[in-house]
């Protein structure tokens, strides 16, 4: 915005309007309209001063807002991060927990009962390895010589091919085959035992070598790494919502700050402006065209023999009232007087 330089000088002020200078009236005038022109250039000063002030107001308040969304943008990522992901996090922590202890207190019981197992197999070897060993000697019996006849009583053979099926007693008609199938199984339960205790003691090794108690160490490990990731969101997220609480009260207290300047350069103005068509009226007056007399200004003077010359502005000044209120009364008929000849 720019304003008429002006001459805040005492006498001078760029008033011509008179010669008189040296008339002690017009000095009075002088130093008023002096007085007039040095306000209305301190008050140019400070309307400067305000819009500056005003701008610097809203150049940090641009600033601040569009640090503020920023942070809010921020702050929100970290907020959605912690509900969501940290909150999962945490909870799937939880119950890994939960079944890793499960897994252990499984792993313990099938180990006791690999080991059982694997016990009562070598037991169970032993043992068939004992029948095994009872029926090679019973082989051995039942194919020695000396056991012939008694052999050929109950199965009416012998080991000598040469010699003659015997017809034998109904009740033994099995025993052959009950005798061979005694030689020949607890071989065959042998094998099996021994194939039942190498798988057992496989089966142990490889229940050790899955070392399912080490998953309690590996859990304890992701549930503090966790934690701690889970920790420094939570931190950051809460002093974000710190910084943002108070970047929102900068905010608000600048736009305080700028409605104030905003106020204030205004009101500024509008003095500037005031002193700006003082100083007109007072340098550059027109006095003549101001409010033309009338015949009847001294209309209610008529006796008076004495003219009334002042009797005609107070008439304007009337004039003036009216003029307001018809601008600031809109609702109510402006009040009716001698001024509304003018």
């Amino acid at each position: 915005m720019s304003y008429p330089q002006t001459q805040a000088t005492q006498g001078g002020c760029g008033c011509n309007d008179s010669t008189a200078k040296d008339n002690p009236t017009q000095i009075v005038i002088n130093k008023e309209k002096a007085k007039v022109c040095i306000a209305l250039s301190d008050s140019k000063g400070k309307v400067s001063g305000s819009e500056t002030k005003f701008n610097g107001e809203n150049d940090l308040y641009i600033y601040q807002k569009c640090f503020f969304i920023n942070l809010e943008d921020n702050y929100r990522r970290y907020r959605n991060f912690e509900i969501s992901n940290g909150t999962e996090l945490v909870q799937n922590n939880e119950s890994i927990k939960n079944n890793v202890t499960t897994l252990k207190d499984w792993n313990k019981k099938l180990n006791a009962l690999l080991t059982n197992i694997s016990k009562q197999s070598k037991e169970l070897k032993s043992k068939f390895y004992e029948l095994r060993d009872a029926a090679c000697k019973l082989e051995q019996s039942y194919n020695d010589s000396c056991n012939a006849a008694q052999r050929r009583a109950l199965t009416g053979t012998t080991k000598d091919a040469c010699s003659e099926p015997l017809q034998v007693i109904p009740a033994c008609n099995s025993a052959k085959s009950d005798i061979e199938t005694l030689i020949e199984m607890p071989e065959g339960l042998a094998c099996d035992s021994d194939s039942i205790f190498k798988v057992a003691s496989d089966v142990v090794g490889i229940q050790l070598f899955s070392n399912i108690d080490s998953l309690d160490a590996l859990q304890k490990g992701l549930n503090e790494k966790s934690s701690s990731f889970e920790k420094i969101i939570s931190e950051t997220m809460k002093g974000r919502r710190v910084e943002l609480d108070k970047l929102q009260e900068d905010i608000v207290t600048s736009v305080k700050n700028i409605t104030l300047a905003a106020t204030e350069r205004n009101w500024r103005r509008s003095v500037f402006e005031g002193y700006k068509d003082a100083t007109y009226f007072l340098c550059c007056p027109k006095c003549g065209e101001l409010c033309k007399p009338q015949p009847n200004d001294n209309a209610d003077c008529h006796e008076s023999k004495v003219p009334q010359r002042l009797k005609h502005y107070e008439n304007c000044i009337c004039a003036i009232c009216g003029e307001v209120q018809k601008v600031y009364c809109c609702h109510e008929k402006p009040v009716q007087s001698a001024a509304n000849n003018y």
